[in-house]
């Protein structure tokens, strides 16, 4: 009889997981464009138009970059999302400019 509970607790634990997984496809695909493209916008910025990162970091809207995470580098610029579970990276090049790395 104990058996019977725990795989039926089992089975309401794979559903709900599968149920969250799937509710939430939308908000991880959103969340890699989004960090595509501010990866690619803001080393365009940077490395293109030779702004500072002060000035890149206007070109878009406080809260919607807020849980976001960027990390510049000498030639590249990478940016975190979801408490890093994804990151993109855009990456300059001399003559061709910024594209995504990753």
């Amino acid at each position: 009889m104990r058996a019977k509970w725990v795989l039926a607790g089992i089975a309401v634990i794979v559903i709900v997981a599968a149920a969250i997984a799937w509710a939430g496809r939308g908000t991880y695909q959103t969340a890699r464009l989004g960090t595509v493209y501010v990866a690619k916008q803001t080393c365009s910025c940077l490395f293109v138009a030779r702004r500072s990162a002060a000035s890149c970091r206007t070109d878009y809207e406080a809260e919607a970059v807020a849980p976001l995470t960027l990390d510049i580098g000498a030639s590249d610029v990478t940016v975190s999302a979801l408490g890093g579970l994804l990151s993109a990276r855009a990456q300059f090049e001399e003559g061709f400019g910024c594209h995504p790395a990753n």
